[in-house]
């Protein structure tokens, strides 16, 4: 039996995580949970272990023995998602490293490619950059191929973390259709996730990392993507019932985006108040 690809991520906290989720959804394809495990601090599973929010530092720790259960499940490849700052684990066959400014490399033994959200002078990069209200649509350009590709993701700063998997995936071989459809299906718990209630009056998007980058960048992207909405931070998982109750009050609609850990906390917070404060007796008119 073969024995596991390691993949290793290198990013901030959000970035990792649309990374990771980009490369897993294109390796699975319509098999989660059969072909690839991950090693982190979001998710941990191996073909025999699975938890959530284990220590990451740990979890590397006993990275020998999740690559050994891994193999004996029969897994094709194993992500891993060492913390902010920290340095690619022995034994990864292929690293994937995003800096600030969408730009990076991933390398794979001798071979390597470079991959830029801003110069055409990388191996991968993109054009035709368009983002609104939950999408990003953009022209890929792979050493192989070049296609439109879309995730469900706000922000053009996702390009970024979207090429560093196409790259990834480039170096692994994967056909450009695995790519296309795995990156449409990207869509990643508390990082950059988008609630839309039946109305779409109040509607959120939640991001829980706690770096100061990927919160503003939150902000950016909900101001830039929603420009028809009224749009309203909030930080404090208690503040959040008000929030939606003002939303509710205004004749505008509200995209509220809540900034804390978990992320499922905010969701919860928010469907809840959602809850108590709609009210739809006839469809609205806009």
């Amino acid at each position: 039996m073969a024995s596991p690809t390691v993949i290793c991520v290198l990013a901030g906290d959000h970035d990792r995580a649309v990374i990771s989720t980009a490369l897993r959804c294109a390796l699975e394809g319509r098999a989660p949970y059969e072909r690839v495990g991950i090693v982190g601090a979001r998710e941990l599973y191996d073909g025999v272990e699975w938890r959530r929010g284990a220590s990451a530092e740990a979890e590397l720790g006993r990275l020998g023995e999740h690559l050994a259960q891994a193999e004996s499940a029969g897994l094709s490849h194993v992500i891993v998602e060492p913390p902010s700052g920290a340095a690619a684990p022995d034994g990864a066959q292929l690293t994937c490293v995003l800096g600030e400014g969408g730009s990076g490399t991933v390398r794979a033994g001798e071979r390597g490619l470079s991959f830029s959200s801003r110069s055409f002078l990388a191996d991968v990069g993109a054009s035709r950059v368009i983002s609104g209200y939950g999408y990003l649509q953009f022209v890929a350009h792979t050493p192989t191929w070049v296609e439109s590709v879309a995730l469900p993701l706000p922000g053009a700063f996702n390009v970024g973390p979207a090429l560093a998997a196409i790259a990834a995936l480039e170096l692994l071989g994967t056909p450009m259709e695995e790519v296309r459809d795995g990156l449409l299906r990207t869509g990643v718990t508390g990082h950059g996730e988008l609630l839309f209630p039946p109305e779409h009056h109040v509607c959120a998007l939640i991001e829980e990392s706690a770096e100061a980058t990927d919160r503003r960048r939150a902000v950016e992207a909900a101001r830039s993507d929603f420009g028809d909405f009224v749009v309203e931070v909030v930080d404090d998982v208690a503040e959040i019932g008000r929030a939606v109750a003002r939303g509710y009050a205004r004749a505008r609609r509200t995209l509220l985006v809540l900034l804390g850990s978990p992320g499922a906390a905010c969701a919860d917070a928010f469907q809840a108040a959602v809850r108590e404060s709609f009210s739809w007796t006839e469809p609205p008119e806009y």
